[in-house]
């Protein structure tokens, strides 16, 4: 490296932190993240002995097992995942040991910095074929962490010409690799944009020092390629994972942190950003959809209320900076957060029509209820078997869940069986579902997802969700689930499933690890089920009996938790049509009776699924969905005196006054 190069990126990165100014940021995060800063300080110490704790929120697949490397080995695992291989190779930790040098002023928190970069340098040479320490997502990874501690230790003196030559060096050839190894695959892929935009965000700083062959200009246009390919129109990533939509996110937000222009990023982060809103649940995490943990997503919210200047994201995320993103944005970011009004978002639902999910909310407080009903794609290899799978919040407490990933490992019995369906709240037909994973990332075969419908009236919300595909035996199976949900807390769920000859169907519910169920006998329109978590309490009815059973369930990778799931079981012939029910305590659920105009006789509960909830002697809600075509006689029916035309109804009984809404015809 030249000296006068060298004085030019000196300059530049002072003038960076100069606008970054680190003393603000500090001063800040003392007197606001005081919990995040012990956290910090530390895993610093134990990186000062070479001690190693993947627990930070966004980690891809995380261990809270601390292990220590002495001597230091960068291509070993010492709990036999390679996934820790992978997070020890992305150096995203060393960013502590700089924050505690800000905390502190204790320079032995550089000069560890400093020895872990030129020992991985020393001991992993940049090979074509690539190694376990440089898969090139991790090549990516890394180099994106790696710029950031480099224009920061430069601009404050603490790294000097030599020592920065070398990290620049090896840095222009992981660029080199990561190009020559761009297979086509990548630009459909999570891998992909997290090499591009660390090139990109490479040459923002670093030109002089970085290869002068097209591969800037190749970074940009390929990145372009990646946003419109790989997130659809409803804002989501493809992948069908909301960690790996978050991962993909994040590597938007730090290169756009310092893109001058940048327009059309900005756009796809505020898509992006739209969806982790709604997606989110009470609590303020992503739920596990797929290959995802159960993660707070405020901080996130936080990052894209300061790049767009929306005020619903600010309503959403902390109300002072998290560390992690005030470290990332400097005193600029932390004042404009600080400037920006908090705006209660107007919509509670999200029908993301291009990804199959479908989110909806009674309201946007903490104690508010949840709904995520899920029907598309497979996604990529991240995805499970869970076409029809709803996600349950009551008053803001987990009921229904999904049951996690837990792990990677292809010798790991529990990632096949959290992929399929048993693990999701579905039905199987014959101890089958439509879709078969048969290893860590491959499928024997996986259903076809029709377009999922959705609808809201006032406070009721109507989905549905179908998908197709054959058994092993070669039968074609079509599973039909039909859902109202009512804001005050009432949800109502029917099954329609036709698969020629007989069958055995079951159904799946998993609770949450926090929720308590004990059989009933309150009696209604079924069989019912108390379930509880804290001082919440819920009713869980169903047209035939659940049976409690024992399940692991996993809301974060290397983590497993003991749970419940209920199931009940059936057989038909054909064609199946059944019911699930569910309320808060001191509601009563009985039978509502359904006329067709001209028949004294009562429609059939295979025609139409009709149950009332009874609120309070003066109020309740009935929730009606037809399960058949009205093929002869009349089309119009009635219930107690309300004429209605449609497939799918809700009729609000108040003090005298009926309201009849109209969710599908």
């Amino acid at each position: 490296m030249q000296g006068k190069q060298f004085e030019s990126l000196k300059r530049f990165a002072q003038e960076y932190m100069r606008q970054y100014d680190e003393v603000y940021v500090t001063k800040y995060m003392e007197r606001y993240c005081q919990k995040e800063i012990a956290a910090v300080l530390k895993q610093a110490d134990l990186l000062l002995k070479q001690v190693f704790v993947f627990e930070d929120k966004w980690d891809m697949e995380p261990c809270s097992i601390p292990y220590a490397l002495d001597p230091m080995v960068w291509d070993c695992s010492p709990n036999g995942d390679p996934e820790w291989i992978y997070m020890l190779n992305r150096h995203e930790y060393l960013h502590k040991l700089l924050l505690a040098y800000n905390f502190t002023k204790d320079i032995i928190y550089i000069e560890k910095l400093k020895w872990y970069l030129k020992h991985w340098i020393s001991t992993n040479p940049i090979v074509s074929k690539g190694t376990e320490t440089t898969r090139t997502i991790d090549t990516g990874i890394r180099c994106m962490n790696w710029q950031f501690l480099l224009i920061q230790m430069i601009g404050r003196e603490l790294m000097d010409e030599d020592e920065a030559g070398v990290v620049l060096d090896s840095m222009s050839q992981q660029f080199h690799y990561m190009r020559n190894s761009y297979i086509e695959k990548y630009t459909l892929s999570n891998w992909g944009v997290l090499q591009t935009t660390a090139i990109c965000q490479g040459y923002l700083w670093f030109k002089e020092y970085l290869p002068d062959n097209g591969m800037e200009q190749w970074a940009f246009n390929e990145l372009e390629h990646q946003t419109q390919l790989q997130v659809l129109d409803d804002g989501s990533h493809w992948e069908q994972s909301i960690m790996y939509h978050i991962e993909v996110l994040l590597a938007f937000m730090k290169l756009f942190s310092n893109l001058e222009e940048g327009d059309w990023l900005l756009t796809v982060i505020n898509s992006m950003s739209r969806y982790v809103l709604y997606s989110s649940a009470p609590d303020h995490c992503q739920i596990a959809q797929c290959d995802s943990d159960v993660t707070d997503v405020r901080d996130v919210l936080i990052k894209a209320a300061v790049f767009t200047g929306d005020g619903r994201y600010k309503y959403a995320g902390y109300h002072t900076m998290d560390l992690d993103s005030a470290w990332l944005l400097g005193q600029k970011g932390i004042r404009r957060y600080n400037e920006l009004n908090a705006v209660k978002p107007q919509c509670r639902s999200f029908n993301g029509a291009d990804s199959g999910n479908i989110y909806f909310r009674s309201g946007w407080e903490e104690d508010s209820h949840f709904t995520y009903l899920k029907c598309g794609a497979l996604g990529s290899s991240h995805g499970h078997v869970d076409l029809t799978h709803i996600s349950l919040y009551y008053k803001g407490k987990s009921f229904l869940i999904d049951s996690g990933r837990y792990s990677y490992r292809e010798e790991e019995p529990l990632r096949v069986l959290l992929k399929s369906a048993q693990a999701h709240n579905v039905c199987v037909v014959d101890e089958e579902f439509p879709g078969k994973p048969i290893s860590s990332w491959k499928y024997e075969s996986f259903a076809q997802s029709m377009k999922n419908y959705y609808r809201e009236e006032g406070p009721v919300h109507y989905g549905e969700m179908t998908c197709y595909g054959a058994l092993s035996t070669g039968d074609q199976c079509m599973i039909l689930r039909k859902v109202i949900a009512v804001d005050c807390g009432i949800w109502l769920i029917v099954n329609d499933i036709c698969c020629t000859g007989v069958h055995k169907v079951k159904e799946y519910y998993h609770l949450d690890p926090s929720v308590r169920a004990v059989l009933s006998d309150l009696g209604g329109a079924g069989r019912q089920w108390e379930l509880k978590n804290g001082n919440v309490k819920m009713n869980l009815w169903g047209s035939h009996s659940f049976q409690s059973y024992p399940c692991l369930i996993s809301s974060r990778y290397n983590q497993l938790s003991d749970s419940t799931h209920l199931v009940r079981e059936s057989g038909f012939t054909n064609r199946h049509t059944d019911w699930t029910c569910l309320s808060g305590s001191g509601v009563s659920l009985t039978d509502a009776v359904v006329f067709q105009t001209g028949n004294l006789k009562p429609a059939d509960q295979e025609t139409v699924t009709a149950k009332e909830f009874t609120l309070s002697e003066q109020e309740s809600w009935i929730l009606l969905i037809w399960n058949r075509e009205t093929s002869s006689g009349g089309k119009l029916y009635y219930c107690q005196d309300t004429p209605i035309y449609g497939k799918a109804a809700a009729i609000h009984r108040k003090e005298g006054k009926s309201t009849l809404y109209r969710l599908r015809i």
